[in-house]
C-alpha cells in the first residue's frame, strides 16, 4: 500500500507543471474581448496543426516559421475566417483581419491571428458561433473552444482558461452569451450534468459498484462473512463514500480554480487501475482495514477526471463557485441515488450461499478484466503524453 501511494504521488508531482489552462496540444480557439460597442477577437492554433491543413513551408523544412506565417498572414486569415460563422437574429457578422501575433506556452507556441468583428452597433447581448475545428485524417479528435477573454458587460478580465463553448467536428450552431445566466440558471444546468456524469460514466459508476458489494460482508481471518446487522454495514459504507467524496471534492476545486491539475492521460489510467485494486480486494480481503485509505488516494484522482469532464462545459468565470458548487452536488446526488437502490438489494442477499462466488468473486473478475482494457488502452496515451512532454520541455 506505501509503494502504491508513493508511485501515485510520483504522477502527481509529475502533473504539476500541466496546472489547468487552456492552451493544450490538438486544440485551437477563438477568443473574444467585448465591449459596448467593440467586439474583437483572435483564433489561435500551433503552427503544426495550421500546417496540416495549409501547405505553408517554402522551404520545404518541415516546420512553420514565423516568416513563412506572417507572409501568409492574409491568407491564414481567410482559412480561419471561413471556419468561423458569428450571427445575431439572422445578421451575419464579416471579420476584419487586423494583424498576427504569437504566444509562447510550455507545450507549443501557437500562432494569434487577431481580428475585428465589423457591423455592430451596440455589441448584442447573445451571438450564434459556428467553429469549425482543425480535424483531418491525423488528427481526427482535434477541439476548438470559444473562450470570452474580457468582457465589460460582466467584469470578466485576463480570462485565459474558462471555456465558454466546445467544438467538435460537425457540431451545429451555439449561441455565446455576453451578459452571463442568472445564478439560478447556472446553477440547474451544473446540478443536471454532475448527476448525469455518474450516471452514464461507466468507470466511475464501476468503482462506485466494486466498493459497494463488498460493503455488505466484513472481512474476518482473510475470508468474507456477511455483515451482522444493516445499520452497521450502511455506516461503514457512508465512512468510505463519505472520505470518497470529500477527496475528489478538493481535488475537483482545486483544478476548476487552476490551484493544480493532472494531465488526463495521467488521470485515466489510474481510474482504471482504482477499478482493478478494489476488485481485487474484493477477492482478497487484504486491504480492509486501508479501505478508508484507498478511497482518499483514489478519490483524489477521481476528482480531477470530474474536472476534465467540467472544464469544457464552460462556466462564466463570475459564476465559477456556483457551477462548481452545484456540480459537486450533482456528482453527490447521483452517488446517493445508487447506493440506496443498490445497497439494500445487496444486503438483502448477502446471505445467499452463492453471493462469494457471484458477487464478489466472478463480479470483481468481471471488473478487473474490463477495467484491465481500460488500463492498457489509457497507458498508452500516458506513455505519449510524457513523451511529447518531455520533448517539448528539452527543446
Amino acid at each position: 500500500m506505501f509503494r502504491l501511494v508513493c508511485a501515485l504521488c510520483a504522477l502527481i508531482i509529475v502533473g504539476l507543471g500541466n496546472a489547468a489552462q487552456a492552451h493544450q496540444l490538438d486544440q485551437s480557439y477563438v477568443y473574444f474581448k467585448v465591449t459596448d460597442t467593440e467586439l474583437t477577437g483572435r483564433f489561435e492554433a500551433t503552427p503544426k496543426d495550421i500546417l496540416r491543413l495549409m501547405p505553408l513551408d517554402t522551404d520545404g523544412d518541415g516546420v512553420l516559421s514565423r516568416p513563412e506565417l506572417e507572409a501568409s498572414g492574409e491568407q491564414l486569415f481567410i482559412f480561419f475566417r471561413d471556419r468561423l460563422t458569428l450571427a445575431s437574429e439572422g445578421t451575419e457578422y464579416q471579420l476584419r483581419y487586423d494583424d498576427i501575433s504569437y504566444l509562447d506556452t510550455p507545450k507549443a507556441e501557437f500562432a494569434q491571428l487577431n481580428f475585428t468583428v465589423e457591423g455592430l452597433s451596440p455589441v448584442p447581448d447573445f451571438i450564434d458561433i459556428d467553429y469549425e475545428p482543425l480535424v483531418d485524417a491525423d488528427n481526427p479528435q482535434h477541439l476548438g473552444f470559444a473562450l470570452i477573454e474580457s468582457n465589460t458587460k460582466t467584469g470578466v478580465v485576463d480570462n485565459e482558461s474558462s471555456i465558454s463553448l466546445t467544438f467538435a467536428a460537425g457540431e451545429a450552431m451555439q449561441q455565446l452569451s455576453f451578459v452571463g445566466n442568472p445564478w439560478n440558471v447556472t446553477f440547474v444546468e451544473f446540478l443536471w450534468e454532475g448527476m448525469f456524469h455518474i450516471w452514464g460514466g461507466l468507470d466511475h459508476l464501476l468503482f462506485l459498484m466494486t466498493l459497494l458489494v463488498s460493503a455488505v460482508m466484513v472481512g474476518v481471518a482473510g475470508k468474507w462473512r456477511p455483515a451482522e446487522d444493516f445499520q452497521s454495514a450502511f455506516w461503514n459504507l457512508v465512512k468510505i463514500v463519505t472520505v470518497f467524496t470529500l477527496a475528489h471534492s478538493v481535488s475537483l476545486t482545486l483544478s476548476t480554480m487552476n490551484v493544480l491539475s493532472v494531465p488526463i492521460p495521467i488521470v485515466e489510467p489510474i481510474i482504471a487501475l482504482s477499478i482493478v485494486v478494489v476488485a481485487l480486494a474484493n477477492i482478497w480481503p487484504v486491504l480492509e482495514r486501508y479501505r478508508i485509505w484507498v478511497a482518499l488516494l483514489f478519490g483524489l484522482f477521481h476528482g480531477f477526471a470530474f474536472a476534465n469532464v467540467l472544464a469544457p462545459l464552460g462556466i462564466d468565470p463570475s459564476q465559477k463557485i456556483v457551477g462548481l458548487v452545484a456540480f459537486n452536488i450533482g456528482i453527490e446526488i447521483g452517488q446517493i441515488a445508487i447506493i440506496f437502490v443498490a445497497f439494500p438489494l445487496l444486503y438483502m442477499i448477502r446471505n445467499w450461499s452463492l453471493y462469494n462466488l457471484f458477487a464478489l468473486k466472478l463480479a470483481s473478475v468481471g471488473f478487473i478484466v474490463l477495467s484491465g482494457v481500460w488500463l492498457v488502452e489509457r497507458s498508452s496515451g500516458l506513455v505519449t503524453h510524457l513523451k511529447r512532454d518531455l520533448i517539448a520541455y528539452i527543446s
